[in-house]
């Protein structure tokens, strides 16, 4: 059996309030933009590396504290394979008879949510998290140790060529960390779950999803439209007023209450293509939920759709 050293970088919506964020929310809170990893017989011996830039697809333009971090810069991600391409590269490197390793629990977590955003197949091995193994090791409580802290505990100094927060690197020192630990750790004591990943709290809830309508005024009126979900307990709404636009023009919102969970704002983001328009429906509990804040919201939303109303008339 081999052990695979995994280490992911990804990037994010420049904000999430962005056009980006919107047409796909919490379905891909972040996009894989580099795989890396390190492979190690059952001595753990390192027998071989992988590494692959992916170009995204939705977040494409670099975050820059992304590329601050990374160092990477966005031509090093032009003519690279997406993500599914790129996980099916991985896929195959890995082989069969092997165990996954990674340090910490959000590169799981990102790696799931991007498999399942791309129907890409699930990951076909089992994983464990080596920092809390490191933890225990060194007496360390409950507390949680970057990847720097364990390198210099074992005087793993970085090399100028395999800077730190580059997948393979990262990947690198995990293995050569791992190496160092003795024989006898229990390293499958800490097997990982992904975690569901989300942008906001539970006081900022949101749903999205998309899908496409002939015209921008019929969509309005649309069941999907007037009768939303609500993003907390999944219970249909209904939006006593209408719709009215926002300052960008493609993008309409309504408000609408949840005898549970309160005030919601509903969003419908439209973008233009060959057979109409795509609509992205964007739902989320409103951070405001005080009774007279409610119902002055319902009240100035009232006279906006009157007036756009009338402006359509």
């Amino acid at each position: 059996m081999n052990y695979i050293i995994l280490d992911l970088e990804w990037n994010q919506p420049i904000s999430f309030n962005s056009a980006a964020y919107k047409r796909v929310g919490d379905r891909l809170t972040f996009e894989i933009i580099q795989i890396g990893a390190v492979k190690l017989d059952d001595k753990r011996r390192m027998i071989g590396s992988f590494n692959s830039f992916v170009l995204p697809t939705h977040y494409v333009r670099l975050h820059p504290r992304i590329c601050r971090i990374t160092g990477i810069k966005q031509g090093d991600l032009q003519g690279e394979d997406h993500f599914p391409k790129a996980y099916e590269r991985f896929l195959a490197w890995c082989g069969e008879d092997c165990v996954l390793f990674t340090w910490g629990q959000d590169d799981l977590s990102i790696l799931t949510q991007n498999i399942s955003f791309f129907e890409c197949p699930e990951l076909p091995y089992k994983v464990y998290d080596l920092q809390p193994v490191f933890t225990r090791l060194t007496g360390g409580g409950k507390n949680r140790h970057g990847l720097q802290k364990a390198m210099d505990y074992y005087h793993i100094a970085p090399l100028i060529d395999h800077p730190l927060h580059s997948a393979v690197d990262d990947a690198y020192y995990t293995a050569l960390i791992f190496q160092q630990m003795p024989e006898g750790t229990e390293f499958f004591a800490f097997p990982q779950t992904a975690r569901l990943l989300i942008s906001q709290t539970s006081a900022g809830a949101q749903t999205t999803f998309e899908k496409r309508v002939s015209d921008i005024l019929s969509a309005l009126k649309s069941r999907a439209a007037l009768s939303p979900l609500c993003p907390v307990c999944g219970k249909r709404v209904k939006i006593p007023e209408g719709y009215a636009p926002l300052r960008d023009k493609n993008t309409f919102m309504a408000l609408a209450d949840c005898k549970k969970h309160g005030l919601i704002k509903c969003e419908l983001y439209f973008v233009k293509n060959d057979e109409g328009y795509t609509m992205t429906q964007s739902v989320s509990l409103s951070e405001e939920q005080h009774p007279a804040y409610v119902r002055t919201k319902h009240l100035q939303w009232a006279k906006k759709v009157k007036k756009f109303q009338g402006a359509i008339a």
